[in-house]
Formats: structure tokens, C-alpha cells, sequence
């Protein structure tokens, strides 16, 4: 029998049969649609995802902060006597709270020194430690001064970069600069856009304040506006409670107020407030940021100070107006050089004693739970196609019944029984050709109003634009969707095939 012969009879008989061959091809382009679908939105999804996440390097980023290890016990806190008669367990129990041996204290912080920013440095993979530092203190100009926050910046922050609306942002980390927001500079009394694009070049002082002492009462100035104080109030602050040891017999207070207060104040020198001063030079002015800025992905080095130093130089100041041994910096961001690396990267950070959070590990877990989503989807389109190929092979098994006579004759004429199988078998992936091109070519087309209903309802509930499509058609997805749809309507063929291969030429010829 000639090829032709055996492409023709298949499709001949197809048509002879068109409402059964529709009725039966519809299942099967209902199973490819299904799972050309989900292949296509999971793609589309885990494309926008990885766009969303890879931007300004987030995936490179590990946050660090403080970490906690176990504190030693000692021995002798455990004789401490508990008053009453107690069940061993609860004895215990108050003997450790009794010595502050409990949960809640049984930890230390383990601080983020420069000797800790070294070793996160000296960790592979790591490109860049960028400790972030926060401070409050005043700043001073033209003999006004402002409470500010203060905060560090590396020298590549694309966030703070693009806010510079006068003069530039840093050039290197230890420059002796800073950048501020205008706001403050208005605060600080300069009221014209002149003023504000003078003070780029110009000096401008920083004050902190920290007390020495070994007082253990503090006067703190509540004012009604809500308002902090200034430079000025602080400073009358501080004189009353230099003056409050002496003070406070010469109040009207019995002696047994003075008996309360007895261990308030420690015998020792008087409380000193020392300030320190540093100067900088005005590089450039922050504006505020936009609403769509606001709305965009969280960065860990995003800045919300008015007072942005370069990171280093905010290193140094932390360390000359804080007492020997404390943090210079309240967290640090870790740059690494791959993304693949961060799990790596984590590990020995933890070993350090410190706690680490990776976006990834959060983007992770996001993609698992897509995974579920869309693997639910094509478990429900395969699903759809096996009920179509039971269909296809019932139809096809009353095809057989039906052409029996005509199997006879093409036995009796010579036809093999591989060649019966075949023409049947073709028939089966027919179908399949035609439903899964079907599907494949109807979800397209739905994509588009899809696309654009998904789009309307990101922006109004999430307020975040979609960049790209969230329906994607690789070359692989229309290779798998047609693949699968060939094979399964094939092998739902496999069975009629086989039936009609054993049919007896003379008992079919007899057939009516």
C-alpha cells in the first residue's frame, strides 16, 4: 500500500465522519488549552517575578543584624536560697528567675563592630560589606540648629542618587560629606530656592550628646507641641539634674521619700553631658520621594534620613562618640557576587553568631507555592486530556465495528496487519494534532483580553504595573502541549488498533 494510501484513509475517514470527529477533538482541545494555560501563566509569573526581584541587584543583598549566644552560666548562682517550702521543679524554676538565668536573659548580643565587618568582608563570594548606621543628633547652620536623624549610604545607591536635586552624591565612602534633605535645610532657615542652591560647598556641624555619670535619675522635657528639644532646653535639662543630688534633701520630703531615694543616686562624680562636634561639607540636597517611589520594592538600603553620610565616614563617627566597645552600626547589608552564592553566604554568617535575612529564601519559598499553583493546573489539564482519550478510544472502537467489512476487503486485498494498525494509530494522533493545535492557538488568543484583565486588576488593588506579559508561548511550551496531546490520543488509538488488527478477513467479509 502506497504512504499516500495510508494518509488518505485516515483522514477519509475522519471526515466521513465529521460531528463524531468534533465532538471527540473538542475534549482534547480542552485538556491542551488547560495546560497550554497553566504552562504559559506559570512561565509568564516566574519571568515578571525573577524581572521584579533581579532589580537594583535585590537577590545580590543579605541583610545582617545583631545576633545572640548563649550565655556561660555560672555555677554559683544556682546556690542562691529560695525562701518557702517548693516541689524540686519549681524551686528550680524560681532559682533561675531569682538569678535572671531565665529565656529572656540567657542570651548576649552579639554587636557589629568593625572587627565583625571585617569577617563578614573576609567571607567568599562576598563583594561588599556595607554597614547602616543611625544616629540622632542636631545639626547647625548659620547659628541655627535642627534635631535630625542621621543615617549611611554606600557610594552606589541608585535610590538616593536619582533624589539629588542640587549638587551630587558621594564619590567615595570616607569622604568627609554629606547629603541632606531640603526640607531640613528650610528648617533650618533657608527660605529661597538661592539659599538652598548656595548651600551646596558650605560647612555645616553635627552635635551629639552622651552622658557620663553615675546617676540613675534622668529628667527627661515633655514638650506639648510634641515637638524635640532644643540644643538650648536640653542644656537647662542638664544643669537641673547635675544639681538634683543636692537638691533633693532641701525638698519638702519625709524621711522616708529621702529613704526611697536613697539608692537613686550613686556616690561618684556628677553626671556630665559631653557633646561632641564634627563638620562636614554640603555635596548635595535630597528631595522627598515620589508616591510610585514609595510604592516600589523594598531595598535594605533604602535611606529614610535626613542626614545621609557615606558609609564609612558614618563608621567613624559612630566610633568617636559612643564608648569603646559598642556597635557602630545597627545592621549591615552583605553584597555578594552571585545570587546562587546567598544560601552559602548565610550559613557563615549565622556561624558568626549573627542573624541574616536573604530575599531570596522569601522569593524561594514564592516560587514554591507558584509551583503548587500551576502544577494543580496541569495535573487538571492532563487530567482533561486522559478523559478525552477515553473518549477517542471509544469512538474509535465503534469506528472498528463500523468498518469491519471495509478492514475484510483491505485484508483480503493484501493489507498486513501493521499496516491496520498504523492507519489506526494515525487517526488517533490526527486528533491529537488537530486539538492540541486548536488549544494551543485558543489560549493565545485568550491572552490577550486575560493579559489585559490581570493588568487592571494589579494596578487597582496593588498599585504595581506589570512590565512584560504574564503570558508567555517559548518554543518548548508548544512542543511539550502538542507532544503530549499527540501521544496520549495515539496511544488512546492503541487498543481499537490492535482489535481491528485481529478482525478474520473472511468472518469481516461476511459482516453486513
Amino acid at each position: 500500500m502506497r504512504f499516500l494510501d495510508l494518509i488518505s484513509l485516515p483522514l477519509s475517514a475522519l471526515w466521513q465522519q465529521k460531528m463524531r470527529t468534533l465532538l471527540t477533538t473538542l475534549g482534547v482541545v480542552f485538556g491542551s488549552f488547560v495546560l497550554a494555560a497553566s504552562l504559559s501563566i506559570g512561565q509568564g509569573v516566574q519571568d515578571i517575578f525573577e524581572q521584579i526581584s533581579r532589580r537594583n541587584d535585590v537577590l545580590r543583598k543579605i541583610q545582617v543584624g545583631l545576633g545572640y549566644k548563649p550565655k556561660v552560666p555560672d555555677p554559683a548562682q544556682h546556690k542562691v536560697e529560695v525562701k518557702g517550702v517548693f516541689a524540686e521543679g519549681r524551686k528550680q524554676r524560681l532559682q533561675r528567675s531569682i538569678v535572671g538565668d531565665d529565656q529572656a536573659s540567657s542570651t548576649v548580643d552579639v554587636i557589629i563592630d568593625r572587627q565583625t565587618l571585617q569577617k563578614l568582608a573576609a567571607i567568599p563570594h562576598v563583594e561588599q560589606v556595607v554597614p547602616t548606621v543611625f544616629a540622632r543628633g542636631f545639626a547647625v547652620l548659620n547659628d541655627q540648629s535642627q534635631y535630625a536623624t542621621i543615617g549611611s549610604s554606600p557610594v552606589e545607591n541608585p535610590e538616593c542618587q536619582t533624589r539629588i536635586v542640587a549638587g551630587r552624591f558621594f564619590q567615595s565612602p570616607h569622604e568627609k560629606s554629606l547629603v541632606l534633605h531640603e526640607y531640613l535645610l528650610y528648617q533650618l532657615g533657608l527660605t529661597t530656592d538661592a539659599d538652598m542652591e548656595a548651600a551646596v560647598g558650605r560647612q555645616i556641624r553635627l552635635e551629639f550628646r552622651r552622658m557620663h555619670g553615675q546617676t540613675k535619675f534622668e529628667l527627661n522635657l515633655h514638650k506639648s507641641d510634641n515637638t524635640h528639644s532644643t540644643r538650648e532646653e536640653l542644656a537647662v535639662v542638664d544643669k537641673i539634674t547635675n544639681q538634683l543630688p543636692a537638691i533633693v534633701p532641701k525638698l519638702e520630703l519625709t524621711a522616708a521619700d529621702l529613704l526611697v531615694l536613697k539608692n537613686t543616686f550613686q556616690s561618684g562624680p556628677a553626671p556630665v553631658t559631653q557633646t561632641f562636634q564634627h563638620t562636614f561639607t554640603i555635596v548635595g540636597i535630597l528631595r522627598s520621594r515620589t508616591p510610585e517611589e514609595d510604592r516600589r520594592h523594598w531595598d535594605p538600603l533604602r535611606t529614610h534620613t535626613e542626614i545621609v553620610l557615606p558609609s564609612q565616614t558614618a563608621v567613624d563617627l559612630i566610633e568617636d562618640i559612643l564608648p569603646k566597645g559598642s556597635a557602630v552600626a545597627d545592621r549591615a547589608v552583605v553584597m555578594i557576587d552571585r545570587a546562587e552564592h546567598a544560601r552559602s553566604v548565610v550559613d557563615q554568617i549565622n556561624e558568626l553568631g549573627l542573624q541574616s535575612w536573604a530575599p531570596l529564601e522569601h522569593i524561594e519559598r514564592e516560587r514554591l507555592m507558584y509551583l503548587l499553583i500551576f502544577g494543580g493546573m496541569t495535573c487538571v489539564a492532563a487530567v482533561a486530556l486522559l478523559v478525552a482519550a477515553l473518549g477517542i478510544t471509544n469512538t474509535m472502537l465503534m469506528s472498528v465495528l463500523e468498518r469491519t467489512r471495509e478492514i475484510g476487503i483491505m485484508k483480503a486485498v493484501g493489507a498486513s496487519n501493521g499496516t491496520l494498525q498504523f492507519i489506526f494509530l494515525l487517526e488517533g494522533a490526527l486528533i491529537g494534532l488537530l486539538g492540541g493545535s486548536c488549544g494551543l492557538l485558543a489560549c493565545w488568543g485568550a491572552s490577550f483580553p486575560g493579559d489585559a484583565y490581570i493588568r487592571t486588576l494589579v494596578s487597582r488593588d496593588m498599585k504595581f504595573d506589570i512590565e512584560g506579559t504574564l503570558f508567555v508561548f517559548p518554543p518548548w511550551l508548544m512542543v511539550v502541549v502538542m507532544t503530549f496531546a499527540v501521544v496520549v490520543t495515539t496511544l488512546a488509538a492503541v487498543c481499537p488498533a490492535l482489535r481491528a488488527a485481529r478482525i478474520d478477513p473472511v468472518t469481516a467479509l461476511r459482516h453486513e
